[in-house]
């Protein structure tokens, strides 16, 4: 594991390199562009912001995807990719923020 001091010169160095450099998923909460980029995993983000506002209206917060089936969240990202194994993440990641994270994303 990289010290923080080494995590921060390599974000000043991307920082350098990219200066306007943006995150093109687009999110409201902490924990949707956690699932964002999970999804993006071998998919386009543009892909992802087209499947995650049905996602999210469907599931609208983190106990909804940790009780959720996950063949169900299979169904709403299935043009993302690797939908099954994305799917078992997303829900298994909720519930452990819940359980262990009181809900948040750890920093």
């Amino acid at each position: 594991m990289k010290s923080k001091a080494a995590v921060r010169r390599i974000i000043d160095t991307l920082k350098g390199i990219y200066p306007e450099a943006l995150c093109s998923l687009q999110y409201g909460i902490d924990y949707e562009l956690l699932f964002a980029v999970r999804l993006s995993a071998q998919c386009t983000d543009a892909r992802v912001n087209q499947v995650a506002p049905a996602l999210y209206r469907r599931f609208p917060t983190l106990q909804s995807f940790a009780e959720a089936d996950p063949a169900e969240v299979g169904e709403y990202i299935h043009s993302c990719g690797f939908f099954n194994s994305k799917a078992r993440d997303i829900v298994a990641c909720a519930g452990k923020l819940i359980a262990e994270y009181d809900g948040k994303v750890p920093g």
